[in-house]
């Protein structure tokens, strides 16, 4: 019998994923067609509307109803679709269009790290898609320093907050720091202090209440910028890793001070790596 790689007009699960590079590249004739088939509109299609360009109309929100959306639509979806779904469902109703055109189940796939892989935070994928979305302006970094403060703002924070409790069966849960912007790190201390697996609910009302805690800040953020009163921070790294950054900087890629020049970024090193400086 032959297998499926063999039988013509026939795709393999592993055809698909070792043919992955070529269809990035941009030649797949045949494997696109194996991949997945679209139907592209007519070229005379009256119905295709370009998107404007950005950025997009922003609406002063509340910042209590955007955290409690967020909150709700964990329960949902998860993390990613939180807090997403949190901005677009006020953004439609106050704006409209182009906020209409984008479906609702974008950031699904930013739940648990990403996939699942437990990288980045999906309360803060989600979030910082819509902070591009209102903020991006081209030869302005804006939108970066609003992202980049929210990261190391979740990673100082002791989650979760009290201010989602009215809401949830599970009021006053222990508060853990996130340490990182990292879902491994942020959920994985936390189920460790609290004694919780991560399928219990006690660590989804934890996750749904720092989804809601995300959506609050960012909202409080936003608005300031919009009235004119937000200020670009400056980062400063704590008193452990200072030495680190003055040898191993800059601290991100789009400066040029001197030094190794080895990493980019404002987590803590030390949560990965030894201090060198220190004899053992």
């Amino acid at each position: 019998m032959k297998s499926e790689t063999e039988i013509p007009g026939v795709c393999s699960r592993r055809s698909i994923l070792t043919g992955s590079a070529a269809l990035l590249v941009g030649g797949a004739l045949g494997g696109a067609a194996c991949a997945y088939a679209t139907t592209s509109p007519a070229k005379d299609d009256k119905a295709v509307v370009e998107p404007p360009p950005l950025p997009w109309q922003w609406a002063k929100l509340d910042p209590l109803e955007v955290g409690r959306n967020a909150y709700r639509n964990y329960h949902i979806a998860g993390c990613g679709h939180a807090t997403y779904m949190a901005f677009l469902s006020e953004l439609r109703k106050k704006v409209g269009h182009p906020w209409t055109t984008l479906p609702e189940m974008m950031m699904v796939h930013a739940g648990a790290g990403y996939g699942g892989h437990g990288t980045l935070c999906g309360a803060l994928g989600g979030t910082s898609l819509i902070i591009n979305l209102v903020t991006y302006k081209e030869k302005d970094v804006i939108y970066q320093q609003i992202i980049d403060r929210l990261f190391y703002w979740y990673a100082e924070q002791d989650f979760p907050s009290e201010r989602f409790d009215d809401l949830s069966p599970m009021p006053k849960q222990i508060k853990v720091k996130a340490k990182t912007p990292l879902c491994h790190t942020s959920v994985s201390s936390w189920t460790m202090a609290a004694g919780e697996r991560v399928s219990s609910k006690a660590k989804k009302e934890r996750c749904a209440k720092v989804a809601g805690e995300v959506a609050y800040v960012t909202t409080l953020a936003l608005n300031e910028y919009f009235d004119g009163k937000w200020m670009p921070p400056v980062w400063k790294p704590s008193k452990e890793i200072e030495h680190c950054v003055q040898c191993h900087g800059p601290d991100d890629m789009f400066q040029t001070k001197e030094g190794m020049n080895h990493q980019q970024g404002h987590m803590e090193c030390l949560l990965c790596h030894d201090d060198h400086t220190k004899s053992k």
